[in-house]
């Protein structure tokens, strides 16, 4: 299935709570808050709140959303949808962001 380009947020931040987004040779780490990768190891990650949210989250957004990681740019819920299967989603701990993938994908088909 082709999805459209553009990924239909509207608002919602499921994958920024309890993320790991992972901060690519591109990015420059020093213009983020940023804490060692949970699994992966010599890597670095964004910073999380207490709670488990992105540092930069706030209850409008993305607080850094014109300068975000490529990962986050990348981010698009219909393709882990399509490439994790249900339970390593729940394994990994984005079952949330996975189901929501998977209503995004049938809403557009």
């Amino acid at each position: 299935m082709t999805l459209p380009p553009a990924v239909p947020c509207n608002g919602c931040t499921l994958c920024c709570h309890g993320d790991a987004i992972r901060l690519l040779p591109s990015d420059d780490a020093a213009q983020y808050k940023t804490e060692p990768h949970a699994r992966m190891r010599g890597h670095l990650m964004l910073a999380h709140k207490a709670n488990g949210d992105c540092w930069y989250l706030c209850a409008s957004g993305c607080t850094i959303h014109d300068t975000k990681p490529l990962m986050c740019k990348e981010m698009d819920c219909r393709n882990i949808a399509e490439r994790v299967t249900f339970t390593k989603a729940r394994t990994m701990g984005i079952i949330k962001v996975w189901k929501r993938g998977r209503y995004l994908s049938k809403e557009a088909a």
